[in-house]
């Protein structure tokens, strides 16, 4: 089977599909074949020639890369000579070396037993979470997203970490952590601080600080579900002022997502949405990237109505059959393409499955 033979097989031509994205017009095409990459700043433009190059081979349309303005200046007339869109990815609530947040302790999310993340990096050191119900927080993310979206040849900005902590770690990295969780404990549970206890008790009426367990409030996850949404829909707002588009990385499903990171992305004012659908970090096999990508779907039509394209994971595709497969799965699921996670781990059989 040849290259245009597979393509056509699992739906993901290059062509493109028309759609009415609001800030770019009817003519946009819809990328379907993305890659996530990070900033290697210390590489020449030869070194990145060479791996462009690549990817061109493999029809990959669109990029998400991370990386300083001076990257996505130094990229982008790499990107253009290869017709490949740049969107600027950037971290949104873990805000790991941000020399400003820094600066306001306040700033930082709480736990439930009361420790904060400017100290308190829960799992991983650079779990540094800024807490969404902020104003201060917020202003500081859209101004970052905002100036951003001003550089020429972004043609829109992709959210990461755009959510809570995890309350409830993937099952397959419960063990590299030596902990069991069964229910939600205090220290994985955020956002505890003044500013979103007091609001929650304007809003709502409850004290959190009086509720023997706040866990089962059910109001309670809503407020901070909602916090989220409300910052996505500010940048939204802004990044569209610039003429782009924003999408965002998000958890394999809505209802999923709500449970293990407080987050309702089916909620949140996207032009498209990038759902990980990592099965290795949740003990499934492949044909999961089916299941989860349909729930994503289902959700997305049922709200904010915009495309899904499926993120998937190089670990987790051990062969050139395997990837295939997942992309295929997407497809069937109803993603509208898929995107790699990430350059860096590309190993021979995705390159061999992408090219074939």
């Amino acid at each position: 089977m040849n290259k245009r033979e597979f393509l056509k097989l699992a739906g993901l031509t290059t062509t493109g599909v028309m759609m009415g994205l609001p800030v770019m017009g009817k003519s946009t095409k819809l990328p379907k074949r993305w890659m996530w990459l990070h900033a290697h700043d210390d590489w020449t433009n030869a070194q990145w020639e060479e791996k462009l190059d690549k990817l061109v081979e493999i029809d990959i349309e669109a990029v998400l890369l991370g990386g300083s303005e001076s990257t996505f200046k130094k990229m982008y007339p790499l990107l253009k000579k290869r017709n490949i869109e740049m969107h600027a990815w950037m971290w949104t609530l873990n805000r790991n070396g941000d020399k400003e947040a820094k600066k306001h302790p306040d700033w930082y999310t709480v736990s439930g037993d009361g420790r904060s993340c400017y100290d308190y990096h829960p799992y991983v050191d650079y779990y540094q979470w800024v807490c969404p119900s902020k104003e201060e927080v917020q202003e500081h993310i859209i101004k970052q997203a905002v100036s951003l979206a001003k550089i020429e040849g972004v043609k829109g900005v992709h959210l990461d970490y755009v959510r809570y902590s995890d309350v409830i770690l993937a099952s397959s990295l419960q063990p590299l952590y030596g902990i069991v969780q069964d229910k939600e404990y205090p220290e994985y549970d955020f956002c505890y601080c003044d500013t979103c206890r007091d609001k929650f008790l304007n809003e709502s009426g409850q004290d959190i600080r009086k509720m023997e367990d706040p866990t089962q409030s059910e109001e309670w996850r809503q407020f901070r579900y909602d916090s989220v949404t409300h910052l996505v829909n500010r940048i939204y707002d802004e990044v569209h002022k610039e003429g782009k588009l924003l999408s965002a990385a998000v958890f394999p499903y809505p209802e999923l997502a709500r449970k293990i990171c407080r987050q309702s992305w089916d909620d949140f004012k996207l032009d498209m949405v990038f759902p990980m659908v990592y099965n290795g970090f949740y003990e499934e096999p492949i044909e999961w990237v089916k299941f989860a990508t349909e729930q994503g779907v289902k959700s997305s039509k049922q709200k904010i109505n915009k495309p899904v394209i499926t993120g998937l994971y190089t670990p987790d595709l051990k062969s050139v059959e395997d990837t295939k497969k997942a992309i295929k799965l997407a497809k069937k699921g109803g993603s509208k393409g898929f995107a790699i996670f990430d350059l860096g781990g590309m190993k021979a059989p995705h390159w061999k499955a992408l090219k074939d």
